[in-house]
């Protein structure tokens, strides 16, 4: 098999596992070969928005689990219609479900935003409506440079034999779970990370993507 197949293997085997760890932990080798990976990625103006906490203690995991499940409302904390503020009816809660794998998993690694243009979800929340666009803009690049960075990193976890899965609802406790971290700027989720004996579904192939609607091409031919 060539790189570039290697490469490309890697991406189309991704997949978020939730179940199946064996109580190994991950060596901090290990999770700096996965860190190092994230802190690669690309962003707009090499802003590099993201901070990562790499948590591996266990009574903290635990405690990060309780916060999560004693947050209010977690059954109805799903995403929500802009246009009506109310939430979508397709979408079921999957915070105790996050909350059990952080009690689960070895390690863990919290992504926090910094805000290098939007100053944060606060400031968003305050700005004028004439300054809303821009700046909306300019959080939207914050977040594409922290999706490849876990991108990466999840990525880097599989080829390391390390089972990955990225849960976003912990952001239900954000307040109490940055206050334990100390983060400065917002909460995006967490990267939890352990081997896993789970058997992830069959690779995904390039064929299944043919007929794709979410792939728009514009083309000559």
């Amino acid at each position: 098999m060539s790189d570039s197949d290697v490469i490309l293997a890697a991406l189309m085997n991704r997949r978020s596992i939730r179940y199946g760890f064996d109580g190994r932990s991950v060596s901090r080798s290990t999770l700096e070969r996965i860190v190092a990976c994230g802190l690669a990625a690309p962003s707009s103006k090499n802003a590099q928005p993201w901070r990562f906490h790499i948590v591996t203690d266990r009574p903290t995991l635990d405690e990060l689990a309780d916060v999560v499940t004693g947050a209010r409302d977690i059954d109805d904390y799903v995403p929500h219609d802009p246009g009506t503020g109310r939430p979508y009816a397709q979408y079921t809660s999957t915070v105790r479900n996050s909350a059990e794998v952080l009690r689960q998993v070895p390690a863990t690694i919290w992504v926090e935003n910094l805000g290098a243009f939007s100053s944060g979800r606060k400031t968003l929340l305050s700005v004028p409506n004439e300054a809303l666009a821009g700046s909306l803009a300019g959080y939207a690049f914050e977040l594409i440079g922290i999706g490849a960075a876990v991108e990466n990193m999840w990525i880097a976890a599989n080829a390391l034999g390390v089972a990955a899965a990225f849960m976003g609802d912990v952001v239900i406790a954000e307040s109490t779970i940055g206050g334990r971290l100390g983060f400065t700027g917002d909460l995006l989720g967490v990267l939890a990370l352990g081997y896993s004996a789970a058997e992830p579904r069959p690779p995904m192939d390039v064929r299944a993507f043919a007929e794709s609607t979410r792939a728009l091409w514009h083309s000559d031919s």
